[in-house]
């Protein structure tokens, strides 16, 4: 697969409906819609599927390729699997700005939640899902604000979790006096700031600080960011969101695991001799 497949195969699986992207485009229409395969949800197989375009393409001489206009252009897939499950994509060109944005999906973007995600937020989960609504339609200003609601109801439980997280992990007693006064705290900011000078370097891949992305996006103020801004911010906050909610509720399960069973073995170990 090229660059350009590639970029647009992401463009079609992740994307929102309406967001307008930057996009290189190429010469001819049928190198443009000549996507193969993209990898999707399948609802009948109920996993991650490949999916493949097996419409029939003909041969045609050079010249009588059409060019790639300013319209709209069809992409279908369906299930290498089941052969059931299918996806169709419409797609708007913009040749003289160089861009494009998706204008259609079916079936559309999927709200159903992680099941760890799900569990920590509780009655906070209708609201994750109506900000991906909001994200898949392309209203970024109501996405962000959603993403905000579950963030601010939700801040004290992953506090909660990051304080056990490091408490087990044998962090200093300085960390942990940290996380309690942002438990006591009640400006949103404060909160966040404190957390994350606070995050072990484990929570941090590449070294990128998921609640220092989560602060600085929040800081950007709602009220001062364009649709576009707010629905790419919302893509930000909810991958590190997610990130950080599914990552300290694995970490402490499996640490809550290895202590028991590091307590079972020494007791039975300490029965044998």
């Amino acid at each position: 697969m090229n660059n350009f497949s590639e970029k647009l195969r992401e463009f079609l699986e992740k994307k929102p409906l309406y967001s307008w992207q930057k996009f290189e485009l190429p010469e001819y229409a049928t190198q443009f819609t000549n996507l193969l395969q993209i990898e999707m949800e399948c609802s009948v197989c109920k996993r991650s599927r490949p999916f493949s375009d097996r419409r029939a393409r003909g041969s045609a001489v050079s010249n009588s390729i059409p060019k790639l206009q300013s319209s709209i252009y069809s992409f279908w897939f369906k299930c290498d699997t089941c052969s059931s499950n299918e996806y169709a994509f419409f797609v708007e060109v913009d040749i003289k700005d160089v861009k494009i944005r998706k204008v259609g999906q079916n079936p559309s973007w999927s709200i159903n939640l992680d099941k760890d995600i799900d569990r920590f937020l509780e009655d906070d989960s209708e609201y994750f899902k109506k900000a991906l609504i909001c994200e898949s339609q392309g209203y970024g200003i109501a996405a962000f604000s959603y993403y905000r609601r579950v963030l601010e109801n939700s801040i004290g439980k992953i506090l909660y979790n990051l304080r056990s997280l490091l408490e087990t992990q044998g962090s200093s007693s300085e960390n942990i006096e940290q996380i309690d006064k942002a438990l006591k705290g009640i400006v949103m900011d404060e909160r966040i700031k404190i957390a994350k000078d606070a995050l072990p370097n484990n929570l941090k891949p590449n070294s990128m600080n998921p609640f220092a992305i989560i602060y600085d996006t929040l800081s950007a103020g709602i009220h001062r960011l364009s649709e576009e801004e707010c629905l790419k911010n919302s893509e930000y906050i909810r991958i590190a969101l997610s990130y950080l909610i599914k990552t300290l509720t694995q970490q402490n399960e499996e640490q809550k695991a290895f202590i028991d069973a590091t307590k079972s073995l020494n007791k039975f170990n300490s029965k044998s001799t």
